[in-house]
């Protein structure tokens, strides 16, 4: 039986393309241009059985075959891509690796039917809350972030003459806090989903956040790639309550 037949995500180099990969599909956003809001394809945060993750980019131009039928949580075989260095000016990254994916023509994306190692459903890449302040001046990332949700509300904003949804609350990791805002059909889901929460206590690790600053103070807000997970089997919150 051979041990090693996929490329592990950590091995990916830029120097050739046929590679294998068995991947799980985490989260999956379109890319838009946000001026003339034209489709130019589809993002996607990938974990391997090693937990490691890399994003991918799949343009409507070579790939519409591949990506109709994608699904967030659903585990592929991955084959003959390119992989690509990130050149320094790209922003919103959701994964801290160096590298990332494009598909081409030649790439095949399989549904895994073998079923070999186990991938977990999610992998993250924490940042402390209390490093917010500073990563709001560093726009190359969007981060995962884990905490207790504290104060939540909803507010109407009626900036630029159009009505938008707010859903806000404060983040708690037990040492520091950071508040978020999340817009529009996001937040709104954000908050049904914690009226079914029956626990009296509920935490968050909200993934692909972005930083800004509101009112001299760090804020976290959804981009197209944020995801969150309610009262996740998680390791980092069992640390959070045993503080």
């Amino acid at each position: 039986m051979e041990l090693n037949k996929f490329d592990s995500i950590k091995s990916l180099t830029t120097t050739q393309f046929d590679w294998k990969c068995r991947l799980r599909l985490q989260s999956l956003w379109k890319g838009v241009n946000y001026k003339t809001k034209e489709f130019w394809g589809l993002n996607m945060i990938f974990i391997d059985d090693s937990n490691d993750r890399i994003q991918a980019f799949a343009s409507t131009k070579y790939c519409k075959d591949v990506i109709t039928n994608l699904k967030e949580g659903k585990i592929y075989i991955l084959t003959n891509f390119r992989v690509k260095d990130y050149v320094g000016d790209e922003t919103f990254r959701p994964v801290r690796n160096n590298k990332h994916i494009y598909f081409t023509t030649h790439t095949k994306l399989e549904n895994d039917v073998e079923g070999d190692l186990k991938i977990d459903r999610h992998a993250f890449d924490l940042f402390w809350l209390g490093d917010m302040e500073k990563l709001s001046n560093d726009n190359r990332y969007l981060v995962d972030v884990v905490g207790m949700v504290k104060n939540v509300r909803s507010i109407k904003s009626n900036k630029n003459e159009s009505e938008k949804l707010l859903t806000k609350f404060d983040l708690s990791d037990g040492s520091c806090a950071v508040a978020v805002t999340l817009f529009d059909d996001f937040g709104v889901e954000f908050q049904q989903t914690l009226t079914c929460c029956k626990e009296p206590e509920v935490y968050v690790i909200l993934c692909a956040a972005r930083v800004t600053i509101y009112e001299g103070m760090p804020n976290l807000t959804n981009y197209p790639a944020t995801r969150y997970y309610i009262n996740p089997g998680h390791y980092s919150v069992q640390q959070i309550t045993q503080r």
